[in-house]
């Protein structure tokens, strides 16, 4: 790139001008970071109402010990049943002499979710579902005393105490 030639105020003399060379394009280079996360919280799925059955060993009048492999959340029938956390649901159906009518839901952190004995139902199988999101109504349907509501856990195969995990955050990843 050439100057064009300048003069100074004291002698009008000319003065070389130096001009600086173009710069070479520059290419940001970013170091990965690791993957993108983000919290999703497990929030009671019945508000305002305590656990009258705990997770583990119990035994029922008449019958031998056995484990409860979730716990009851006593409520009035048709009270409100709310998502525990965002996630889809994997399936729903009756089961006469379990669950009753129930719902499966598949969280973002590999969890899984039931809520069973409700007396009705506000989503199908394939539903997207958010965070306190209604998915159905307390009731007493198939092996129950009373209404309330059956809540499990579960991490793979394996159950997990609700009482554990409700009020938790749990890191999700989102991007790679």
């Amino acid at each position: 790139m050439a100057a064009a030639p300048l003069t100074t105020a004291h002698d009008n003399a000319p003065v070389a001008a130096l001009a600086a060379p173009e710069a070479p394009p520059m290419t940001a280079v970013a170091e990965p970071a690791g993957p993108v996360t983000r919290l999703i919280a497990f929030e009671a799925p019945v508000r305002n109402h305590e656990i009258n059955s705990p997770f583990g060993l119990r035994r029922l009048p008449g019958q031998a010990a056995r484990n409860h492999e979730g716990v009851d959340i006593a409520a009035p029938w048709g009270t409100g049943v709310f998502v525990a956390a965002e996630g889809s649901v994997l399936r729903t159906g009756y089961d006469p002499a379990g669950y009753g009518r129930f719902v499966e839901i598949r969280h973002p952190n590999g969890m899984t979710t039931l809520y069973g004995h409700l007396s009705r139902l506000d989503v199908a199988s394939g539903d997207a579902v958010e965070a306190g999101a209604r998915i159905g109504l307390v009731g007493s349907t198939g092996r129950s005393t009373g209404p309330h509501l059956h809540f499990e856990v579960r991490r793979g195969d394996r159950q997990v105490n609700p009482a554990k995990v409700m009020g938790r955050s749990f890191e999700v990843v989102v991007a790679v």
